[in-house]
């Protein structure tokens, strides 16, 4: 994303001035680096942790879930390894600090956890069916696609250098990720398309803060329908599960 099209029109400096700090960005990556020290510090290798072991922390994996539904979320902050972590973490606050000034920080939570909810549930009918998944890029995928359905929904409300932009940066990182996870084995594509899926319907049920009227009037109302979209989804597919547990 080029800095002419960030400040195309003065824009970006008005989102600023709307938002001036991304609170749940910085959190949530304090929080994700905060889980990660503290796996290390009981013993967890910090390149490459045991399965076993994340697994004990709440990592995601079909027989241990089914028993413990709370592994949906606790999931999303644990990591693979410092590698894993780095590059999840540069990828949350390249988005995130954008997404959270489309959105405004209590939308952009429920994005985040929303998408970070249907990523591990995804997951769980593939790669969480056999293995134990963990990390945030359920989560990040599902701010991508936020981001995604407002440039393609709202973009005539937007500069359209930004649109160009931002359209071109977020469908590369989209498709670079998901062709590197159908060529690694090691990468839960389930969790990136179910959070990416997740957080495009959120994109579109939300108001954005620069349509200033619609979300003066409309953002509280959307949250609550957002919400509720968000907890009745997870209910549906969690029936689906071949074997469910207590959720």
């Amino acid at each position: 994303m080029t800095a002419a099209a960030m400040a195309s029109d003065g824009f970006f400096e008005r989102l600023i001035e709307t938002t001036p700090r991304t609170t749940v960005t910085t959190v949530l990556v304090a929080l994700n680096v905060l889980v990660w020290i503290a796996n290390v510090a009981t013993g967890l290798d910090p390149m490459s942790p045991d399965a076993r072991l994340l697994a004990a922390w709440g990592g995601n994996y079909l027989p241990l879930t089914i028993e413990q539904p709370w592994r949906l979320m606790t999931a999303a902050f644990l990591h693979g390894g410092l590698v894993h972590l780095g590059f999840n973490m540069w990828a949350l606050l390249d988005t995130g600090r954008i997404a959270e000034r489309f959105y405004g920080h209590a939308q952009f939570l429920l994005i985040y956890l929303g998408s970070a909810l249907f990523g591990s549930l995804a997951s769980l009918f593939f790669s969480a069916s056999k293995v134990v998944s963990v990390g945030a890029s359920g989560a990040i995928f599902g701010v991508v696609g936020a981001l995604l359905a407002a440039l393609f929904h709202k973009h005539h409300q937007l500069p359209a250098a930004l649109v160009t932009s931002m359209r071109s940066s977020m469908l590369m990182f989209a498709g670079y990720s998901l062709f590197m996870g159908f060529v690694s084995s090691h990468i839960d594509n389930a969790a990136h398309i179910g959070g990416m899926a997740a957080g495009a319907v959120l994109g579109l049920i939300l108001a954005e803060v620069f349509d200033w009227e619609e979300y003066r009037r409309q953002a509280s109302r959307r949250l609550v329908i957002a919400a509720v979209v968000v907890l009745a989804g997870a209910w549906a597919v969690w029936q689906l599960l071949p074997a469910r547990g207590p959720f």
